[in-house]
């Protein structure tokens, strides 16, 4: 009688396990209330922003136009609005008591009003690369959620899918940059504006400060005397400096920033 022998089954062979290519970690979103708290808006934890976000691009400019008698309109101005940024987040707490601090903390750091001001927060964007830009804002809208019958039952979780923050001026600043130029032995610090010349009616040469952004920036320059220097810039060709000489070891502050006054109506 013959025998009929069945090998052993072959095992299959592993799966293969292909390597994951790295990601970099995506940038962070972190909102600075008025008190200097901050809400990380990104992280996943606590706060959970999902998909949708918007204006944190180029903003939609303002056109101001003029009639004229053709009937077409002329171009008299080109602002850049305001800026509103919306960041869809989803709070979550885990049970009923984690959430309502979470979010009464989210709440508490949207109150802007002072006795005799309005208090800015800021919106911080961070890089993998570690650099950042923030912007003063304020809270626009967004955080009274609609509830139905199974938030009653949950009670630890909800989304807030408009969520807004307001900022007056729609430029992201970031570091502040000091550049030394030294026109004697003592060193003075420049904050860069756009493309401008330094340079000493008398003595000492000159030299150029570029700023490295692309929004109307203003300096504040402090100047360490001897010397009567003379700036320019170069975009205008405004030019600025001192009728007599700035004594050795005085030192002269030139606030260019503009007065935050409202217009006269």
């Amino acid at each position: 009688m013959p025998l009929v022998i069945v090998p052993p089954p072959v095992p299959p062979d592993p799966p293969k396990v292909w390597p994951k290519v790295p990601t970099p970690p995506g940038k962070r979103i972190v909102w600075v209330s008025p008190d200097g708290e901050e809400f990380p808006l990104t992280d996943g934890d606590t706060y959970i922003s999902v998909t949708g976000r918007s204006g944190f691009g180029r903003v939609v400019p303002e056109l101001v136009t003029e009639g004229t008698a053709s009937g077409a309109a002329r171009l008299a101005d080109y602002r850049d609005s305001p800026r509103l940024m919306r960041i869809p987040l989803i709070v979550e707490g885990g049970d009923p008591g984690r959430y309502l601090e979470a979010y009464r903390a989210l709440v508490a750091s949207t109150r802007h009003r002072r006795p005799d001001h309005v208090a800015m927060g800021r919106i911080r964007v961070e890089l993998p690369s570690g650099q950042w830009r923030e912007i003063p804002a304020v809270y626009h809208g967004g955080l009274d959620p609609s509830e139905d019958e199974l938030d009653d039952l949950m009670w630890s979780r909800q989304e807030h899918p408009s969520l807004e923050f307001y900022a007056p001026d729609p430029y992201f600043v970031g570091p502040e940059q000091s550049l030394v130029w030294r026109l004697a032995s003592e060193r003075r610090a420049f904050f860069p504006i756009y493309p401008i010349r330094v340079a000493s009616s008398q003595v000492g040469g000159d030299a150029t400060i570029t700023s490295p952004g692309d929004a109307d920036s203003y300096p504040v320059w402090e100047i360490t005397g001897p010397g009567t220097p003379v700036i320019t810039n170069a975009t205008t060709g405004q030019t600025w400096g001192f009728g007599e000489e700035v004594p050795a070891g005085e030192t002269v502050t030139v606030d260019c920033r503009p007065p935050d006054i409202a217009p006269q109506t």
